[in-house]
């Protein structure tokens, strides 16, 4: 990957969705079941699917569904409010917010999912104690790859709103273009939804597991 200055780093900005937590069976589901409730039977594959998510989810719906899209997103996010459980933590992510905590940075995630289910997925996955906010669609003006949400994560705990001294770790393209926006040093999780295409946004790292980051940041700072 690109060669990265050696700095301090002071904050980590997390996505939420393939990169702390696994949801892909919360989210592959929940479009099965909004088709379900539209009674249309054409759902795309779970490839195509897994290939959308991270963006707004309205524009995914409108693309899959046209007009129906927002009784499509209503069913959508009712499955997930009423199956939580299907979102669990990556293997190593406690401990990799540990940490990140250890070394007397901030935490804050940031995801393009409402706020209804985020914070509360993290909550249940016993995240939500590392983070300190928590940015979701209803919070920002617009969402990633806008860098507004990355700007009102800094702004709720406190930090300059600047990328210096700032990780931005995402597994998606929009993740990656936000944190650019910014000028923070990013890292893909090619371990998400997007796998390896992530890289193709050209990331400053990589990292296949989340248990990965630490080391990641012990090397920005060596």
């Amino acid at each position: 990957m690109k060669e990265t200055l050696v700095v301090k780093i002071q904050t980590v900005l997390f996505d939420i969705d393939g990169t702390l937590l696994d949801t892909e069976p919360f989210i592959l589901k929940a479009y099965a079941a909004a088709y379900k409730g539209l009674k249309r039977e054409a759902l795309p594959s779970d490839e195509d699917l897994m290939s959308l998510t991270g963006g707004d989810l309205g524009g995914v719906y409108k693309r899959l569904v046209g007009d129906d899209w927002p009784r499509a997103v209503k069913l959508h996010r009712a499955f997930q409010l009423e199956n939580m459980h299907l979102s669990t933590p990556f293997p190593g992510a406690d401990e990799a917010l540990s940490f990140v905590k250890s070394k007397g940075c901030r935490i804050a995630a940031v995801t393009n999912r409402s706020r209804a289910t985020s914070a509360k997925t993290l909550e249940i996955g016993g995240l939500a104690g590392y983070i300190e906010a928590v940015v979701a669609a209803e919070d920002s003006p617009a969402l990633k790859p806008d860098p507004a949400p990355l700007y009102k994560a800094l702004e709720l705990l406190g930090e300059p709103l600047s990328g210096d001294g700032v990780v931005f770790v995402g597994d998606t393209p929009v993740d990656i273009s936000a944190g650019r926006a910014i000028g923070a040093i990013t890292v893909a999780a090619t371990y998400g939804f997007h796998r390896d295409r992530v890289l193709e946004t050209g990331p400053d790292h990589q990292i296949d597991s989340i248990s990965k980051l630490p080391q990641i940041l012990e090397n920005l700072e060596k």
